[in-house]
């Protein structure tokens, strides 16, 4: 199973948008895949991401301070899978 993390805030626009392309890329694919919002500050500066919204894919950073594409999700979604 891949795992999404997403870092933000709650009531932020751009991170409501974040939520929509993730389920939208979800919604393609046929394996499962588990996604974690962390919206508390404590937790946020545990990732030391850099920005917000911020995604990780299995524990990677892979975008912050922007939406990803549903195809860049996708994409890294599907990096390892067999």
């Amino acid at each position: 199973m891949k795992n999404i993390t997403l870092l933000g805030v709650e009531g932020c626009p751009t991170c409501a948008r974040l939520d929509q392309t993730v389920q939208a890329a979800i919604e393609t694919l046929d394996f499962p895949v588990a996604v974690e919002k962390i919206t508390e500050p404590e937790k946020i500066m545990e990732y030391n991401a850099g920005g917000l919204p911020a995604v990780f894919v299995n524990g990677r950073r892979k975008a912050v301070r922007r939406v990803p594409e549903v195809e860049e999700f996708v994409t890294w979604l599907k990096e390892d899978q067999a």
